[in-house]
């Protein structure tokens, strides 16, 4: 992590036991607060700082522009700080660094310290909700959460202050980031709320209310954007199909076998069928979404769709939400109004997976694409639907819609909250499912592809949703991710909990190979209809 070779002499404030900072961050420079320009007032458990003047180059030099700062007690060390400013510039972020502390380290999305120091979180893409805590050595617990109805970029960060007056001690920074769409020469910050040795959970669960409240959040039971036997299942079978190299892992009519067989230990309403790289090569094929020729063809497709249909299993292939492969040649109609670029406009070059272990992670070929541009979320719709109407399949996997980037465009959550309602307008039948989640996310999709094991998932996220096994997840007989990057990992079984519906992974060979855990699985599954677990 990066940090300035002099000491930039931010003035520092003294209140309710915290020593507090503040910068304006624009797209052409940093700015703090000019020292001769700033008053304080105090008024029993109220604070105001107003700053007149900014500075910047470590109090060198100085700058038009303002900041106003208000804060309240909410009782101990608890702080309310709400900021606002202006600059000669457009702002991109406002800078709030809580100061002093002997030691600091991050603690995890558990909230336990990790086994590797973080010294840096973002939100939404390392955190799931804007809120941050960390410890001291003497294990003093610190936190901070932003409630924020936009759902906009948070950052934090910790490390040692290398010279001024606080050398040698540590800095927690709070870091908000407005929507880039909106960047201007003036800004009003969400509420900040910071505290020292809260009971965590309940911090938490504070934060957890507003979301309800302002994000739309709703428990699991009361949900209703979701068709009604989606309550019914209680088994994901992962179909993996054809990898990005062509390698096939089941065809069509190897699946309709898969299913079969599982139908005949648990009725077929209580499964979801999961199909990866059912469209031809994994990844390749984004953006021209077809049944494959070498998996069985169109025929081969609304075969295995209709038998799963009579058998009553839920079948729902995989499509790349933000992906696309910019080489095909209907690319040009939706990509290059729509690719996904960063706050200042640097192209999104997303995961690039070494899909040819050529070990140079150059996937030139592959666009990310933002769902909010009109192009690529219209195309997107139109792929699925008209599969949707020819197969007649009832759910939709929606590819990585957790990745997230400022972009200056489309927003993100906007165009996920746009196509949802584009793909189900007409259809209260139809599912639609996402990978992975952050808070913004939850009230758009009710099922998330999570692993058990590979991310942290606090218990908490089962009242809202629920999740299903990732591909990252290996099937049994040889610990093949199929279509997943990873290629092979040990196996696990998803936690047993509520939150977690059991899943299983297919390759080739698992059915035969694996039986046993295979058939253990679906007597979870069982039980779980039966309502013994």
């Amino acid at each position: 992590m990066h940090l300035f070779g002099f000491d930039f002499r931010d003035p520092v404030f003294d209140v309710g036991g915290w020593k507090l900072s503040f910068q304006v961050i624009t797209l052409e420079n940093v700015y703090g607060l000019d020292s001769a320009a700033i008053s304080v007032q105090e008024q029993g458990d109220r604070w105001r700082l107003d700053a007149t003047r900014l500075s910047f180059a470590g109090q060198q030099q100085h700058a038009p522009g303002t900041v106003q700062v208000q804060i309240t007690s909410g009782g101990g060390s608890r702080l309310h700080i709400q900021i606002s400013a202006t600059a000669p510039h457009k702002i991109r972020a406002i800078k709030l660094s809580l100061r002093g502390f002997p030691s600091l380290k991050l603690l995890d999305l558990l909230e336990q310290e990790p086994a590797n120091d973080i010294v840096r979180q973002r939100y939404p893409n390392d955190l799931r909700i804007p809120l941050a805590s960390a410890r001291t050595s003497d294990g003093v617990t610190l936190v901070a959460r932003c409630d924020d109805r936009q759902c906009r970029a948070k950052r934090f960060a910790v490390f040692t202050e290398p010279m001024g007056p606080l050398a040698g001690t540590m800095t927690l920074e709070c870091i908000h980031e407005e929507d880039a769409r909106h960047f201007d020469t003036q800004i009003t910050v969400p509420e900040w709320v910071i505290d020292r040795e809260p009971d965590l959970a309940a911090f938490r669960e504070e934060y957890l209310g507003f979301a309800e409240r302002e994000l739309g959040l709703v428990p699991w039971d009361q949900r209703t954007d979701f068709p009604a036997w989606v309550r019914d299942i209680q088994l994901v079978l992962t179909l993996h199909g054809m990898h990005w190299s062509g390698y096939t892992f089941n065809s069509y009519d190897q699946m309709r076998d898969i299913l079969r067989f599982v139908c005949q230990r648990i009725d077929g309403r209580h499964i979801l069928a999961y199909l990866p790289g059912w469209e031809g090569r994994y990844y390749w094929q984004y953006g021209d979404y077809r049944p494959e020729p070498l998996l069985g063809g169109a025929e081969g497709f609304a075969r295995l769709c209709d038998e799963a249909r009579a058998l009553g299993v839920h079948v729902m292939p995989m499509f790349g939400a933000n992906c696309a492969n910019a080489w095909f040649p209907n690319f040009h109609t939706f990509g290059p109004s729509s690719t996904m670029k960063s706050a200042s406009r640097n192209v999104f070059l997303g995961n690039q997976p070494d899909w040819d272990n050529s070990r140079a992670q150059d996937t030139g070929w592959q666009a990310w694409l933002n769902p909010g541009a009109p192009a690529w979320q219209t195309e997107l719709t139109r792929q699925i639907l008209t599969l949707v109407d020819r197969y007649q399949f009832d759910a939709v996997f929606l590819d990585t819609v957790e990745v997230w980037t400022n972009d200056p465009d489309f927003n993100l959550r906007e165009g996920y909250q746009q196509l949802v309602s584009r793909l189900r307008a007409g259809r209260p039948n139809l599912l639609i499912t996402g990978e992975d989640w952050w808070d913004g996310l939850l009230s758009i999709f009710p099922i998330f592809q999570q692993s058990g094991h590979w991310r942290q998932v606090p218990a908490w996220v089962g009242r809202y949703v629920r999740l299903m096994g990732h591909i990252c997840d290996s099937e049994p007989s040889r610990g093949s991710t199929g279509v997943f990057e990873a290629g092979t990992t040990p196996y696990q079984r998803l936690p047993d909990e509520a939150r977690y519906i059991p899943t299983l992974a297919f390759v080739d060979g698992t059915l035969d190979q694996a039986q046993a855990e295979v058939e253990t699985v679906i007597e979870i599954a069982r039980q779980r209809v039966s309502g013994r677990t």
